[in-house]
């Protein structure tokens, strides 16, 4: 059944609309949902076929990373691309050559000349990565279980060009889990974020969209923290497409996670989230406890587990992202309490998370803004501005809280 929402319209900070809207743009559709879980699937299966040579060696295969705790952010937004991180456990010895191990993983997938995956396949350090037509990517990572907590494991790392080689002891299923244990959830963000989407849409909200298939949460369901993790991570995306950082490795999305479960209770407002978890990730970059006289994040499900083992690599790589944390605070300060106008609001925003993202989080606004002069709630001024306390929002009908999700994500180029 169909059911349109008229009001009554609750508010929400104008600040507060933009990011959602921006955190709206850069969410994985059901339909990317669906084609990721559909590509990591058939890749399970195609490595433990019949003549594969890792037949009958595969026990499972699960999302790790963005994808299993809903923070995930597609990759290419303007071509709705995402990439998804898959864990493979193996049926083999945990003490098997790492090189061994991710060889016969990529000769199991890439397979003969005209085979389903030939020549889409690459080989790396961890991985093995498979890449399709439309540019979207599955990291598919090889671990061997050993003794220890459910599904740790051996991560086999190889590096052909200096002939590093070593097993690491991982846990990224218990990661996951305790990450999607301890995020809070607020109803009352549920039902506003909700009310923005169907304000900003202005359409008929079909029963579809508030029963999600199993696995697959609306963003309006994600815990405020989730949200504002997926900020920071599409704002430390858009600094790294700089040329000036060409090489340079990025902050690992589970780093930032892990940290981010540190940040406090969870704040009433998205920016103040936002700025909350910056704010805290910038406190523990202070530390210098680890081996490179940097910080040191580790697993908080199996602490043998360490995030921070290649990243970062010096002090530099470190100050780095301090310095991104910082203008994120004081430009999202600015965005809340600077007279700006529209187009000044679109600048900041490009600046932090891109032109696709800002273009159509501005074009939302005056969407929205446009619906509410209608019900004769808002005037507008010659310059954009808008006149009003607040940027309203449709309340709509809760649904039932879910903080996370198995969702893809990965690197960007816009």
């Amino acid at each position: 059944m169909n059911v349109l929402h008229p009001g009554p319209w609750p508010t929400i900070a104008e600040y507060d609309a933009l990011l959602m809207d921006i955190a709206r743009r850069i969410q994985l559709t059901r339909t990317k949902h669906e084609t990721a879980e559909r590509n990591f699937g058939a890749l399970c299966n195609h490595v433990d076929r019949k003549g594969s040579p890792l037949e009958d060696c595969v026990i499972e295969c699960y999302p790790s990373g963005s994808f299993a705790t809903g923070t995930a952010i597609a990759s290419r937004v303007k071509k709705a691309q995402h990439d998804v991180d898959v864990v493979m456990e193996l049926k083999v010895d945990p003490t098997t050559s790492p090189q061994r191990i991710l060889q016969l993983l990529f000769e199991a997938i890439n397979g003969e000349p005209g085979s389903s995956y030939h020549g889409m396949v690459t080989l790396n350090s961890r991985c093995v990565t498979v890449k399709y037509a439309d540019g979207t990517t599955v990291d598919l990572m090889p671990i061997a279980r050993i003794n220890g907590p459910d599904r740790a494991g051996h991560l086999f790392h190889h590096k052909k060009e200096t002939g590093e080689s070593y097993h690491k002891k991982v846990n990224p299923w218990g990661f996951a889990t305790h990450f999607n244990n301890h995020v809070d959830f607020d109803p009352a963000f549920h039902d506003l974020f909700e009310g923005r989407r169907l304000l900003v849409e202005g359409k008929i909200v079909e029963k579809a969209d508030t029963q999600p298939m199993p696995d697959h949460v609306p963003i309006e369901e994600k815990s405020a923290r989730v949200v504002a993790l997926q900020l920071i991570k599409r704002a430390r995306d858009i600094a790294y497409r700089s040329s000036s950082r060409n090489g340079l490795r990025k902050p690992p999305s589970v780093v930032l996670a892990a940290m981010a479960l540190g940040a406090g209770p969870v704040k009433p407002s998205l920016l103040d989230e936002v700025i909350g978890i910056a704010t805290h990730i910038r406190l523990r970059l202070t530390e210098t406890n680890g081996v490179r006289g940097t910080v040191q994040v580790l697993n908080p499900a199996y602490p043998l587990d360490e995030f921070t083992d290649r990243w970062p690599e010096n002090k530099t790589a470190q100050d780095l992202l301090d310095g991104d944390l910082r203008r994120l605070i004081v430009n999202l300060h600015k965005l809340r309490n600077d007279n700006l106008s529209l187009e000044e609001k679109r600048d900041l925003l490009k600046q932090l998370f891109g032109e696709t993202a800002a273009t159509y989080a501005i074009e939302s606004s005056l969407d929205a803004s446009r619906r509410e002069m209608e019900a004769n709630k808002l005037r507008m001024g010659n310059n954009g501005k808008v006149f009003s306390a607040a940027a309203p929002a449709v309340l709509a009908t809760s649904t039932a809280a879910r903080s996370a999700t198995r969702e893809g994500g990965g690197a960007l180029s816009e």
